[in-house]
């Protein structure tokens, strides 16, 4: 699906230079009169959307729905040790307890933020750029977990199909339906991989040096391209796996089917001797049983 809506400035925060809040939405199409903050390609379409929410609900907020992501802004002056606390409890309610959020800065721009919510520090004139790598950075980074949820899921099902790949019997047969899910979700798992890779290299031109710098500085703090790395030798493997799986069983069927194919000529085969058979001995019986009854045969 390529999306194509002009991509138009944040709406400029408050002059007043408060904390603010916006809840950054992921939408196939852009709605009518909708600002759009990033038009996404890679890894996969979508429209970031940035929805102003009051200050208070976004720290209240126990957790973040998975297509939403909660930033905060912080301008220069506006911090404080109350608020830091805050802040700090805002970004790890969605963490587990041994993971922490990734950190990037360039210059005056500072953000801190997980896949679900980020903050971050900096001049009104440079919060546009901040947001947008963020909604860039959050998208890729829930997708490569995701990614690695699904494939950490897939080694069980390759050990229950690793005795298709040698041996196979007609019970096996009803294991298709579940080889045939297991081939598209690994070939969607090789899909979701090469345009995550794609993804982290930015190739947008239309994107400011700023969210390019900042995007690529969070990816290296999330350690995605090392992730990435990392499943491309099991993603490959249950690609030759499956690919493996699906011939065994193909060709079992196929020998199935030559062996009932050439029972059936053995059985027509002999079904038509002993026809004929049955027909000779008849002609052969009336023939001596007519000679008999004529005297020919005393």
């Amino acid at each position: 699906m390529t999306i194509q809506v002009p991509v138009k400035t944040l709406p400029t925060p408050e002059r007043t230079l408060q904390v603010q809040a916006w809840r950054i939405g992921y939408l196939a199409t852009l709605p009518e009169e909708q600002v759009a903050l990033a038009v996404i390609r890679e890894p996969s379409p979508a429209v970031a959307v940035a929805d102003p929410i009051p200050l208070a609900d976004a720290l209240a907020r126990l957790a973040t729905p998975e297509d939403q992501l909660l930033v905060i802004w912080v301008p220069p002056g506006a911090g404080n040790s109350e608020l830091d606390a805050a802040l700090q409890a805002f970004l790890t309610r969605d963490l587990a307890k041994n993971r922490a959020p990734f950190h990037a800065s360039i210059k005056t721009i500072r953000v801190t933020c997980s896949e679900t919510r980020a903050v971050i520090h900096a001049s009104p004139e440079q919060l546009a750029d901040g947001m947008d790598a963020v909604a860039r950075f959050a998208l890729a980074a829930r997708q490569t977990a995701a990614l690695e949820a699904q494939m950490t899921a897939t080694w069980s099902q390759i050990k229950t199909h690793t005795p298709l790949t040698h041996a196979m019997t007609r019970r096996q047969d009803r294991l298709q339906s579940q080889v045939n899910v297991l081939t598209e979700r690994v070939a969607d798992m090789k899909t979701l991989h090469l345009r995550l890779q794609t993804a982290i290299e930015q190739l947008d031109q239309t994107l400011s040096g700023t969210s390019k710098r900042m995007y690529a500085d969070l990816a290296e703090a999330a350690g995605l391209w090392n992730r990435l790395e990392m499943l491309e030798d099991p993603i490959q493997f249950a690609l030759e796996h499956y690919e493996l799986v699906n011939w065994r069983l193909s060709e079992a069927a196929t020998a199935r089917k030559s062996n009932a194919l050439e029972i059936l000529i053995v059985v027509i085969l002999l079904g038509d001797f002993l026809l004929r058979g049955f027909e000779y001995f008849m002609h052969t019986g009336w023939a001596w049983w007519d000679q008999a009854a004529s005297g020919i045969i005393p």
